[in-house]
């Protein structure tokens, strides 16, 4: 049976460290875009379907999937967690755009 996705609505998963995410198809299928962010001194990812820029210099950001995983201090996985955002915009923040790699897996 296929789950139902809105794609209008942000939504979560999470599974245990050994356990495996159970992410609807049409969530992680078309995200053709990771996108590397530096901020803070920090780096992050994410992967989108689509970007844009606005009128007013802004990035917008559609269909966005952000590993959003609870870590220990060794820096190993305690919560597998991935959270679907419509939509996501940056402000005067450095970004790098490049093609998400093809992969099998839903996480």
């Amino acid at each position: 049976m296929e789950v139902k996705i809105n794609p209008f609505e942000q939504s979560q998963w999470e599974a245990g460290p050994n356990e495996d995410l159970k992410i609807p198809e049409g969530y992680i299928t078309g995200l053709q875009y990771e996108i590397i962010v530096q901020w803070q001194k920090k780096t992050f990812t994410f992967r989108c379907q689509n970007f844009s820029k606005r009128e007013d210099n802004a990035w917008r950001f559609e269909n966005i999937i952000i590993d959003t995983s609870k870590r220990n201090p060794k820096g190993e996985v305690d919560l597998k967690r991935l959270t679907y955002h419509p939509e996501l915009i940056l402000v005067n923040m450095g970004f790098l755009v490049v093609p998400a790699p093809e992969t099998n897996d839903k996480a």
